[in-house]
């Protein structure tokens, strides 16, 4: 956890802008992502969870990327259930824009 919050490592991608994905590179700390799980609870379900994608290499996630490795910290406190190692995630900002992987649960961000 970082500041009391779920954080974890993860693998992620952005679609390319022809592909539907964003036209412009999303900073390294935007805040305005939200991540889809699937739902727990409500078969076929989603649940979305606000967080802060911090690119590991400091760099800004560039649309068509692939396999990036990041750091992601929650918002909520929920998202410790849904953000589980091997848990797949969609990256919506408007419209799905990019996929991901948790990797790993971690209590700090370690830049490597």
């Amino acid at each position: 956890m970082i500041g009391g919050k779920p954080a974890v490592e993860a693998r992620v991608g952005l679609l390319a802008s022809a592909s539907g994905g964003l036209n412009s590179p999303v900073p390294s700390g935007t805040r305005s992502l939200l991540l889809v799980f699937r739902s727990l609870e409500q078969p076929g379900g989603e649940v979305r969870i606000g967080a802060v994608i911090d690119v590991v290499d400091g760099s800004a996630l560039v649309p068509g990327a692939d396999e990036v490795p990041v750091v992601v910290r929650f918002w909520a406190d929920e998202a410790a259930v849904y953000a589980t190692p091997g848990a797949a995630f969609m990256i919506w900002y408007g419209r799905p824009v990019g996929t991901g992987v948790v990797t790993r649960v971690t209590d700090e961000v370690t830049g490597a």
